[in-house]
C-alpha cells in the first residue's frame, strides 16, 4: 500500500512467478496476514520507494526502499514458480517467500542474493550464432527459443507463427532460410515494445485468455480489449482470473453443501419409507390378531395348559412339532417358541409375529396398534424434517444457478479524495467545505491544502476548527459563506457546551501566519490572524445528517440549508443533553429508517 500526500492510495500486488502491478480492484485479505507479509510490514512500514528497476530486462522486478530503519530491496522473481525476497542494504536476504536451492543459487535467510544467469544466450539478430545455438538443442524449436532468447512460450510460439515454422519441428531440421525467417519475426515482435499497444484477449465466454503489451497473431480469433497502459491490462487480466477463481470456489463450496443435503435427504427418505412399511406391518398384525382372537386365545390356553401339567419347554416344543406334522390347529400356527420371554412366534398367512402368553390376545393387539401410533408421531416429525431438507436443497440449487448465471463483478478500490481524512460537506451551491478534526489536522489543512482563492473560517470559541471553503472560479454566494460558517460553529466546543449560536469569522489564507509576536507561543494547529476579520454574528448551531447520492450513497453532516439542496433524506440535530456521539448514532438510525432499503 503506497500513500502520497494529496494523492489517492495505491495498492501494489505481487504474485511470485506471475505478476507485479498496481491494482484498482479490491483484494480479499486473510483475517491474519501470513508470516511473510508480517515480516514485510515490520521492515517496510512507512518506508519510501526510492527506485524501481528491472535488471537486464529479465523477469525480475526490484523495488528500492528507504526508511529510518535502513535501506531495503524487495525482489519479485516472475519466472518459473517465482519468489519474493526482502534484502537489506548489503543485498543479504532477510526474508524469502520460498526457501529454495536451484541453479547454483541458494535463496534463504542470511544468504547473499544472486540473480539467475541470463536466459538469453544469443544476441538478437545474429543468424550464425542462432543456427549454432539451435544445433545444441535436440528437441522442439519452440522450447529452444525460450532458452535462446529468454522469453515465455507464448512469445516463442508467436515468433514461429509469424515465420511460418511448425513449433514442434526438431531444432536440427531447421534450415538456414527458416532460421532467418524466425529471426526476422522475433525482431518484429520485439519492435512492438517500442510502441506498446497493451491488450487483453478474451475467450468466447468472456474468460480472460491472455495479456500482452502488443497484439499477437496467435490470438487473432479471440476478442480483444485495448488499454492505455500495460499495468491496466495486467491488472484486468489477473483480477478477472481471481474473480473467476473466487466464483468457482464459492460455487464449489455451495455444491458440496448441496451434495451433503442430498445425502441427508436420501437417508431421510429411506428412513421414511422404512417407517411407513413398519407402521403398515404393525397395523396389519394388530388387525390380524383381532380377526383371529378366538383361535389365538385357544393357542395361548393350550400352551399354558401344557406348562401347567409340568411339561418343560423342550417337551412343549416336541408336542408343538408333532402337532405341526399332523396339521392340528391351532398348534400348526406356531413357528417358534421363546421360553425366556414367555412368547410364541405365530405365522398367520404371510404374517409372522410374536404373541405373549402372559397377556390377553386383545392386550397384544392393542400393543401393536400403540407401537404403530408411536411410530406415526416419529413419521410426522421425519416428514417435517425431510420437508425442511428439501426446502434447503431447493434454496441452494437456486443459489447455485444464480451464482453460475451471475456475471463476474470486480470490486474496484475507491480512490479516496484528499478531503475525506477531514470533516467535509457541501454548500447548497455545491462548494466543498472542509474542517479540521483536531490541532494536527487544522495545521495540515491550512498549510497543505488552502489555495489563495479559498476562504478560511474560524471562531473565537476554544476548540473551534479551521474550516476551508474551496472557491474555484467565482466568489462564493452569501448562502455558501453562511453555510460554511455554520459548519464551523457546529464542530466547535460550543456544541458540547449546549450553546444555540456563536460568532464566526472568515479570512483569506494569506492572513494566517505561524509567526507569533515576540514572547507569544503558537501551539500546533493555531495561527495568528492579521488584517480584517469578516464576522457573521449569531450563527445557529444546527446540523443535518443527510444522504448524498453521488455515484454511491454516503451520509454527510451538513448545514440544514445546504442539505435541503442536494439531499432527499434529512434528519436535523441540535445541541442538547445527549452526547454528540450518541446523538449521531440516533440520527443515523433514524436516517436508515426513512431512506429506501435499496440505498
Amino acid at each position: 500500500r503506497f500513500n502520497k500526500p494529496g494523492k489517492p492510495v495505491r495498492f501494489l500486488l505481487v504474485e511470485a512467478g506471475r505478476r507485479i502491478n498496481l491494482t484498482r480492484y479490491m483484494v480479499e485479505k486473510p483475517l491474519r496476514p501470513p508470516a511473510f507479509c508480517q515480516a514485510l510490514r515490520k521492515h517496510l512500514s512507512n518506508a519510501r520507494v526510492v527506485g524501481v528497476w528491472q535488471p537486464n530486462l529479465e523477469r525480475i522486478m526490484i523495488l528500492d526502499f528507504s526508511s529510518a530503519r535502513g535501506e531495503y530491496k524487495l525482489v519479485a522473481e516472475l519466472f518459473a514458480k517465482g519468489n519474493i525476497l526482502l534484502l537489506n542494504g548489503e543485498g543479504r536476504i532477510l526474508h524469502a517467500l520460498s526457501t529454495v536451492k536451484v541453479g547454483g543459487r541458494t535463496l534463504a535467510r542470511g544468504e547473499t542474493y544472486a540473480q539467475p544467469s541470463s536466459g538469453a544466450t544469443v544476441p538478437l539478430g545474429r543468424l550464425e550464432e542462432f543456427m549454432e545455438a539451435l544445433k545444441k538443442f535436440k528437441g522442439e524449436v519452440v522450447r529452444a527459443l525460450t532458452k535462446i532468447y529468454g522469453v515465455g512460450g507464448v512469445y516463442a510460439e508467436e515468433f514461429l507463427l509469424r515465420a511460418g515454422v511448425e513449433k514442434s519441428k526438431n531444432c536440427r531440421e531447421i534450415s538456414a532460410e527458416e532460421a532467418e525467417r524466425i529471426l526476422k519475426a522475433a525482431l518484429t515482435v520485439f519492435q512492438g515494445l517500442k510502441g506498446p499497444q497493451p491488450c487483453l484477449y478474451l475467450e468466447a465466454d468472456g474468460r480472460p485468455a491472455a495479456v500482452s503489451p502488443f497484439p499477437l497473431q496467435r490470438f487473432k480469433n479471440l476478442k480483444l480489449e485495448r488499454f492505455e497502459t500495460l499495468n491496466e491490462a495486467v491488472d484486468e487480466f489477473y483480477s478477472r482470473f481471481e474473480a473467476e477463481r473466487v466464483k468457482a470456489e464459492k460455487g464449489e463450496k455451495v455444491r458440496l453443501q448441496l451434495e451433503e443435503l442430498k445425502r441427508i435427504a436420501s437417508e431421510q427418505e429411506a428412513r421414511l419409507k422404512g417407517l411407513k412399511a413398519e407402521i403398515a406391518s404393525l397395523q396389519r398384525i394388530g388387525e390380524t390378531i383381532f380377526r383371529n382372537a378366538s383361535l389365538l386365545h385357544q393357542l395361548q390356553e393350550i400352551l399354558k395348559g401344557m406348562a401347567n401339567k409340568g411339561l418343560n419347554w423342550r417337551q412343549i416344543e416336541a408336542e408343538v412339532s408333532e402337532a405341526r406334522k399332523k396339521g392340528t390347529l391351532p398348534l400348526i400356527l406356531v413357528s417358534a417358541l421363546n421360553p425366556k420371554d414367555k412368547q410364541v412366534k405365530v405365522r398367520l398367512g404371510s404374517l409372522e409375529f410374536e404373541l405373549s402368553l402372559a397377556k390377553s390376545v386383545y392386550q397384544e393387539a392393542s400393543a401393536y396398534f400403540d407401537k404403530a401410533k408411536r411410530l406415526k408421531a416419529k413419521l410426522l416429525n421425519l416428514e417435517k424434517v425431510l420437508k425442511e431438507t428439501l426446502e434447503k436443497m431447493a434454496s441452494i440449487e437456486a443459489f447455485v444457478a444464480e451464482v453460475e448465471a451471475e456475471p463476474i463483478r470486480l470490486g474496484r478500490v475507491r480512490e479516496k479524495e484528499w478531503y475525506e481524512k477531514f470533516r467535509y460537506s457541501y454548500t447548497s451551491g455545491g462548494l466543498l467545505i472542509v474542517a479540521g478534526r483536531d490541532a494536527s489536522s487544522n495545521e495540515i489543512l491550512v498549510k497543505r491544502y488552502a489555495k489563495p482563492s479559498d476562504l478560511i473560517f474560524h471562531s473565537d470559541v476554544a476548540g473551534s476548527p479551521f474550516t476551508l471553503l474551496r472557491v474555484e472560479d467565482r466568489p462564493p454566494s452569501e448562502a455558501s459563506i453562511r453555510q460554511a460558517a455554520q459548519f464551523t460553529a457546529c464542530y466547535s466546543r460550543a456544541w458540547r457546551e449546549g450553546w444555540s449560536a456563536i460568532d464566526v469569522y472568515h479570512v483569506k489564507p494569506e492572513q494566517l501566519s505561524k509567526k507569533a509576536p515576540s514572547g507569544l507561543f503558537l501551539a500546533r494547529g493555531s495561527f495568528m490572524v492579521y488584517g480584517k476579520k469578516n464576522y457573521l454574528h449569531g450563527v445557529p448551531l444546527r446540523l443535518a445528517l443527510a444522504v448524498k447520492l453521488d455515484g454511491r450513497p454516503k451520509i454527510l453532516a451538513a448545514p440544514p440549508e445546504a442539505a435541503e439542496a442536494w439531499a432527499s433524506f434529512i434528519v436535523e440535530v441540535a445541541p442538547g443533553k445527549v452526547r454528540a456521539k450518541d446523538l449521531a448514532v440516533k440520527a443515523k438510525g433514524k436516517l436508515v429508517e426513512i431512506a429506501p432499503k435499496e440505498l
